[in-house]
């Protein structure tokens, strides 16, 4: 093979997908070029390398763990790198804003959120768990148009710095009624947002 040839391949391979293996948190576990046995319990997403060229390149002093993987909460299967602290404009538009889930008494809601120390408890309100699961086929189900529901943990009043994300989906939440999730942070001090799709959400301690 003349050396031409050599560096041609070697170059594509430098810029060949990556293979990213991520938690539910969005923090990588894994990097890199192959597909990996060790790591199947994550979430998997393939990126070109023009989206990793952000920490491939050593001149701007990054590496993975300055990153997380975002789930797009509006489109399944599209994944984004975002730095561990966030500009608020990552996650709104004019007609998608985050909303703080705020601490609250009140017995009425549609989705109550229940921060423990290193996990989240997402409900629904039975009158409209009722009202949906008697009228509508679940395994097909989307509400206002969306089948996915995202928490973002950030720091206390402040959506620049995530901590955790969780992304939920709407026909398990509605054929389980509540669902739980481990996170790798204490939420007990920190606040909980969320793009708002459902009315009155309420959080409680």
């Amino acid at each position: 093979m003349k050396l031409e040839d050599l560096e041609k391949a070697r170059k594509a391979q430098q810029q060949s997908d990556r293979h990213v293996y991520f938690d539910d948190s969005g923090a990588i576990s894994y990097y890199g070029r192959a597909e990996s046995d060790d790591y199947l319990e994550y979430n998997h997403a393939v990126f070109t390398y023009d989206q990793c060229k952000i920490f491939e390149d050593p001149k701007n002093n990054k590496t993975v763990n300055d990153f997380l993987v975002l789930t797009n909460p509006n489109e399944e299967g599209v994944y984004s790198f975002v730095t561990k602290v966030i500009e608020l404009e990552k996650f709104k538009s004019a007609s998608k804003m985050l909303t703080q889930i705020r601490l609250s008494d009140n017995t009425e809601f549609d989705v109550k959120i229940q921060g423990l120390k290193n996990k989240v408890i997402v409900t629904l309100s039975d009158k409209l768990h009722t009202n949906i699961t008697n009228n509508v086929d679940i395994d097909n189900f989307s509400f206002k148009g969306e089948q996915r529901m995202a928490l973002y943990i950030t720091s206390i009043d402040d959506p620049h710095f995530l901590y955790d994300s969780i992304e939920i989906s709407l026909p398990d939440l509605f054929k389980n009624k509540e669902l739980e999730f481990k996170i790798n942070h204490d939420c007990s001090d920190k606040s909980i947002y969320t793009r708002k799709i459902f009315d009155k959400y309420i959080r409680v301690a």
